[in-house]
């Protein structure tokens, strides 16, 4: 695989990070364009790195904030909120990749994610079922409680962002659930608690890798939210009460978005 007569990148393991990436249930930019993964040649940061045939990954965001990111000098609003939202995705991709196998390198020092050929023969793919045309339809956000302005401002975060959401509980992409309370006074009425859920494949498989893979997935993608959704201008809040699972709230939109409405 080359990129315009560019370095070549090993396309087996192209191949295989592409399918991870999907079975997470992220978007990939095919080509280097459109939002989401974007897979290119890792380049050397100085003489002495030898990345021949290492992977580089890139997140793009979304065609909004790429355009009012690209009209703007470096520190202010969209532009700043385009380096988190990369930089906090290509984290996640750091964060569980391993699990399906993939071996991920320190790269440049501004950031780049790598991914290298492992020693040997390739782990043997994680066995998925297809079970899409069967997949129960779950409660949609507003059926469940969740406020109007509480859901648009989740889906047009995660629009800047390059983030799909859940149609529904059982969609993939990120999931609006409604809030326990968590002390005398805690009003969570129409607020959302943030999930993600990977694609359909990899949320029907049973076997332990696929498990672990999804554990993975889903921990990883709810570390970046805080940063990323709220970097696009969502308001939200972590709580961590002592006898419930955490809550990531949205609340709504911020009052100083990067990119206004």
């Amino acid at each position: 695989m080359t990129t315009q007569g560019g370095p070549r990148i090993d396309p087996a393991l192209a191949d295989r990070v592409t399918e991870a990436v999907l079975l997470a249930g992220l978007p990939v930019g095919y080509g280097g364009y459109g939002a989401g993964v974007q897979l290119r040649p890792a380049r050397p940061y100085d003489d002495s790195d030898d990345c021949a045939g290492l992977i580089a990954l890139h997140w793009e965001p979304g065609p909004r904030l790429a355009a009012a990111a690209a009209m703007e000098q470096s520190q202010q609003p969209a532009s700043a909120a385009r380096r988190v939202v990369s930089s906090s995705m290509q984290n996640a991709l750091a964060e569980f990749l391993p699990a399906f196998g993939i071996e991920v390198s320190a790269g440049r020092p501004d950031g780049e994610t790598r991914v290298r050929p492992t020693g040997g023969p390739a782990p043997a793919p994680i066995t998925v079922a297809g079970r899409d045309a069967s997949a129960p339809v779950g409660s949609r956000p507003q059926d469940l409680g969740i406020r109007a302005d509480v859901v648009g401002a989740v889906r047009r975060t995660a629009a800047l962002a390059g983030l799909p959401v859940a149609d529904h509980q059982h969609a993939p992409g990120i999931t609006l659930a409604p809030c326990q309370a968590v002390e005398d006074g805690d009003d969570s009425t129409g607020v959302a608690d943030l999930r993600w859920n990977p694609s359909r494949r990899l949320s029907a498989a049973d076997d332990e890798r696929a498990v672990r893979a999804r554990t993975a997935v889903q921990d990883a993608m709810r570390h970046a939210f805080g940063a990323v959704l709220g970097a696009c201008g969502l308001d939200l809040q972590w709580r961590r009460p002592a006898t419930l699972p955490y809550q990531l709230r949205a609340y709504g939109l911020a009052e100083h978005p990067p990119v206004r409405p």
